[in-house]
């Protein structure tokens, strides 16, 4: 048998599009509110967002609180006071992403049955707040198929090596996303990374070797069966 390690946002399920959509609406906002180019906002936030996400972690607050602090910025270069309604609305609006009920991505619910059914050990490895965490997944209607849920703060090669536990490292593979924090802690810990290479937002941008001979690349995430058919003979 092998050993699934396999992420949740935007590997499994739609995420970033509503950061995006929430991005969008908090530099109309903040731009009308204190005059400045929505792009410049924009641009503002985009930083503060990854700031503020490596100070406090994959966590629901720090969406708000960096959202927050481009608008104080941002009204303290205008001269003005902030509404507090305006930070009412920047808080409603940041808690949309934690709270929508996810899409899946095409092809994701049928690899994750596949992986299942070919006798694939399946641990959903997810950065973030567990309740919401598991609450995707427990709406996302594909817990049959799910064995072990690892939600983590941060991804991190010392976590993966805990959830690994005495598993032989030979049989263990992660899929995800994230350079940062799917494909990085993978290969630091030397199994195979299945990169689904997809864009993603700044706070998963890094360099890694991709000539190391664990890396894979992947367009689609239902290109996996074909490939774990041929390393797994076995449990296929």
């Amino acid at each position: 048998m092998g050993h699934a390690f396999v992420d949740w946002d935007d590997t499994i399920a739609e995420n970033i599009r509503y950061f995006r959509e929430v991005e969008d609406a908090a530099s109309d906002l903040i731009a009308r509110h204190t005059g400045f180019d929505r792009a410049e906002v924009a641009r503002r936030g985009a930083e503060l967002d990854v700031e503020v996400a490596r100070r406090m972690g994959l966590v629901k607050e720090s969406l708000a609180t960096s959202w927050l602090a481009c608008c104080r910025e941002f009204a303290d270069r205008a001269g003005k006071s902030v509404d507090p309604e305006l930070e009412r609305e920047l808080r409603r609006l940041c808690a949309i992403p934690y709270e929508t009920k996810q899409e899946l991505l095409p092809g994701a619910a049928d690899t994750l049955r596949w992986l299942h059914d070919a006798g694939f050990e399946v641990t959903i490895w997810t950065a973030g707040e567990e309740p919401i965490q598991r609450r995707k997944i427990r709406e996302s209607g594909l817990s049959p198929w799910i064995h072990r849920q690892a939600v983590v703060l941060e991804k991190t090669p010392e976590r993966l090596r805990e959830y690994m536990g005495g598993r032989d490292p030979q049989r263990c593979f992660v899929v995800g996303n994230s350079r940062h924090s799917d494909i990085r802690p993978a290969l630091a810990v030397g199994v195979t990374a299945y990169h689904l290479d997809v864009h993603t937002w700044a706070y998963d941008h890094l360099e890694v070797d991709e000539a190391d001979p664990n890396y894979v690349r992947l367009e689609r995430i239902d290109e996996l069966p074909a490939l774990l058919a041929r390393r797994f003979p076995v449990a296929v």
